[in-house]
């Protein structure tokens, strides 16, 4: 997770939502810790975290912003990443799943659509942090959709951003 954050920030992207199960993680794993931070070199900090109780709330939350969702996924109903027709000025969220079961049967009944990446060789799928890579790097390269739309904040959504950015960037 945290090296799919350390990739998020660098393709700019602010708002991370989150469902997670926090019985599961603890010690370095765990979000809420500072000390997992480490393995995204920082960039946990430069990014906003949202976490959701579970996935209904998470996507009603989103939904209710006027989002899309799109989650990768391995069912035969998933379509290749590059046959997707991004729409500009749309509002995306990109699922990515658990690096050991990926998405939950509820996640994807509630997804709008299921994508996979393209694989060619004989392992049958990406680990979570490298889907995060492709999936961040498609995106960006989408031609004719800005689906990553760098620079869309407001002035007042900046100015908090820098002022929560000065204030992780003070030694404890």
């Amino acid at each position: 997770v945290w090296a799919c954050l350390r990739t998020v920030d660098s393709f700019g992207i602010q708002n991370v939502d989150l469902v997670v199960d926090s019985g599961k993680y603890t010690k370095k794993a765990a979000v809420a810790q500072k000390r997992g931070m480490r393995t995204a070199m920082g960039s946990a900090r430069w990014v906003t975290l949202h976490s959701h109780p579970n996935v209904h709330d998470a996507v009603a939350e989103l939904r209710k912003e006027g989002y899309k969702i799109y989650a990768s996924d391995l069912n035969p109903n998933a379509v290749d990443i590059r046959d997707i027709e991004w729409k500009e000025g749309e509002k995306i969220c990109v699922v990515m799943g658990n690096e050991d079961l990926g998405i939950s049967d509820e996640m994807r009944e509630l997804a709008d659509e299921t994508f996979t990446l393209p694989m060619v060789g004989f392992a049958e799928s990406f680990n979570l942090s490298v889907a995060t890579a492709i999936t961040c790097a498609h995106l960006n390269a989408v031609k004719g959709a800005s689906v990553i739309r760098n620079g869309d904040l407001d002035e007042h959504e900046k100015a908090c951003l820098k002022l929560r950015w000065y204030l992780h960037s003070i030694a404890q």
